[in-house]
């Protein structure tokens, strides 16, 4: 279908599955509604800690001023944010959503992407991108245990000793038959995370909504992958990204 409200709720009338963990659809879900859409929350993955507050504090407690925690996502940031308060290390995000979790940054990402964050990163010991120069040191990238090597791989070839610590997973949530029933009669569905689709895959195969909006490059590379047809990428990487691209899915 395509939407017919006004320009203040552009996606009146649209139905978008949601498909982050339930203790995180609400942003989405609130954000959809705002804008006329009538969201379906349906989780497809649930996060578990990997890594212990002691396992956190052995990882971070170790770095000086010079050296680097680098944050992948929001959800890695609420479990170093209380690592961070007393250590001199700086702190790189990968975008302002992360930013906003973290207690403090020395750089974000302005292409809210691993690839974004690496391409401003300073090189070790020389001259680097936005962030400047920096003297060679550590970096320990906080991130999923099912997430890209991205922000590892290439710290390591600007130069850094880097570290990988890994906070959490992806568990995958089956959802109920009248839930399926429900999603597939959708106009559209979201993914914020590869792990999503990977997991809509495995519960529906290449049945899908008609429109398929992610988040990122990561997350729309990982769902062509698992087989799906992605419509649009977020061009800003971020929940009101997600948002603005189904809008220009549904404009008139």
């Amino acid at each position: 279908m395509t939407a017919g409200g006004p320009g203040d709720r552009p996606l009146t009338g649209v139905t978008v599955v949601v498909t982050r963990p339930i203790d995180q659809a609400d942003a989405l879900a609130d954000l959809l509604a705002g804008a006329g859409a009538l969201p379906i929350v349906m989780p497809l993955i649930e996060l578990v800690d990997v890594a212990s507050a002691d396992e956190v504090a052995a990882a971070i407690g170790p770095l000086g001023a010079d050296d680097w925690v680098v944050v992948a996502s929001a959800h890695a940031a609420s479990r170093v944010r209380g690592a961070l308060t007393s250590s001199p290390a700086r702190v790189a995000a990968v975008g302002a959503t992360t930013a906003r979790s973290l207690p403090r940054t020395d750089l974000v990402a302005e292409q809210q992407s691993a690839e974004g964050l690496v391409a401003v990163f300073p090189t070790a010991g020389g001259a680097g991108g936005a962030g400047g120069a920096g003297p060679a040191g550590r970096a320990v990238v906080v991130q999923a245990a099912d997430g890209a090597p991205t922000l590892v791989e290439g710290l390591s070839a600007r130069g850094w000793t880097v570290t990988r610590l890994d906070t959490h997973r992806s568990r995958p949530v089956r959802p109920t038959a009248a839930q399926q029933l429900a999603v597939l009669r959708a106009d559209a569905v979201v993914f914020t995370s590869g792990t999503q689709a990977e997991s809509w895959v495995n519960v529906f195969g290449a049945s899908a909504p008609p429109v398929i909006v992610t988040i990122g490059p990561q997350t729309t590379r990982k769902t062509e992958v698992s087989g799906l047809k992605v419509t649009r990428t977020a061009a800003d990487h971020s929940l009101p990204g997600v948002v603005e691209a189904l809008t220009e899915c549904f404009r008139r």
